[in-house]
């Protein structure tokens, strides 16, 4: 199942910065789309990472690792779609 996690762009800056280069994780983050919602022009700019579930937990086992701040988003998620584990 494929989920997409929005994240700010500063705990995304942290995390994706302090992972292996040749990691997929790494692939993943950087894949991501950095995105403004057009009905509110006064909306932060976020980053919309899409990845199926499996990933994602991937990403949130990393993320308790190295960067703590990128948790919530992904949990948010994976709650999303009923596979937080």
């Amino acid at each position: 199942m494929n989920v997409i996690i929005a994240m700010s762009l500063e705990p995304y800056d942290r995390f994706w910065k302090q992972c292996d280069l040749t990691s997929r994780e790494y692939a993943i983050l950087k894949n991501g789309l950095i995105v403004r919602h057009p009905e509110d022009k006064y909306s932060e700019r976020i980053i919309e990472i899409s990845c199926d579930a499996n990933e994602a937990q991937n990403l949130l086992v990393l993320a308790a690792d190295i960067c703590p701040d990128a948790i919530l988003p992904i949990e948010k998620a994976l709650a999303s779609i009923g596979t937080l584990m």
